[in-house]
């Protein structure tokens, strides 16, 4: 008679028991959700997103849209690697205008999507402005009107009879050239990440814009490489307390030899480091 019993009180005691164990595992859900979100902000406050690319990664998925807007000015002395050249030099070699500045205005729309947790997929076009500033150097061509004078293939074309001392002013824009890439993550431990990124440029900018009297806009100017282009990185990122840091690595090979408008980009090698400082709870600084 007691055996019954005892199993009868120890089943409804068992089903009893089961809601408040079930209500504790969720609340430990909870719990843990509630940590893990401010920690994967954090990680993203502590994300260099202004300057590089492919730089984070995202959980399985979330869906990402950007929008990031970036302007570079050259200005100052010419220069041959770490060597200064002066107008007289620059004279000699046969050339009768110098750059004198030149600002570049990148508008990137970044497209990311996670599959899974360790794959980040990504692409980004972007739209380009380019403008530049010539001014003329020799002074025998002090008197003669902007645009006019013999202008050779490697004088650039569009400023060649500019008078001593004038600044000629101008511009082109364009779809620039479209990267396309997916980034594995390599490690996931506690305060430390890396990834590994493959990327390809798609040449979807125009190479072969011209001047008004039909001579090539240098290559600068050009809004796109015109070549199928290469870019594996390795990313590592660093966290401790409210302290993040980072190190990239990427290199840019050039598929191609040259381009339909019979030149092409050299490759290039870009190494970038970085801290930043957890200000807030929803606030970093890079």
């Amino acid at each position: 008679m007691k055996t019954p019993l005892l199993a009868g009180v120890f089943a409804l005691a068992t089903l009893a028991a089961h809601p408040v164990f079930a209500q504790d595992a969720i609340n430990a859900n909870d719990n843990e959700a509630a940590v893990a979100e401010p920690i994967r902000v954090t990680q993203q406050l502590l994300t260099p997103s202004a300057g590089l690319m492919n730089e984070h990664m995202h959980d399985g998925g979330e869906l990402m849209i950007g929008l990031r807007f970036q302007r570079e000015r050259y200005s100052g002395a010419n220069r041959s690697g770490t060597d200064t050249i002066s107008d007289a030099e620059i004279l000699a070699a046969g050339f009768t205008t110098r750059p004198q500045a030149m600002e570049m205005d990148m508008l990137m729309l970044d497209l990311m999507y996670a599959p899974t947790d360790d794959l980040t997929l990504m692409v980004m076009p972007h739209y380009m402005w380019h403008r530049m500033e010539m001014v003329g150097i020799d002074p025998a061509h002090g008197g003669m009107a902007a645009g006019h004078g013999s202008m050779g293939p490697g004088h650039g074309g569009h400023a060649g009879g500019l008078p001593f001392g004038q600044v000629h002013a101008h511009g082109t824009e364009g779809l620039g050239d479209t990267l396309v890439s997916a980034s594995y993550r390599l490690l996931d431990a506690a305060g430390l990440s890396a990834h590994a990124t493959m990327g390809v440029w798609i040449p979807t900018g125009k190479v072969g814009r011209k001047n008004a009297d039909g001579t090539f806009v240098h290559y600068g100017m050009q809004s796109g490489s015109g070549t199928w282009d290469v870019e594996p990185s390795l990313t590592v990122q660093g966290q401790a307390g409210p302290v993040g840091w980072g190190a990239q690595g990427a290199y840019r090979w050039r598929t191609e030899d040259d381009n339909e408008s019979g030149f092409a980009f050299g490759d290039r090698f870009t190494a970038s480091a970085w801290g930043s400082y957890l200000l807030t709870g929803t606030l970093g600084a890079t």
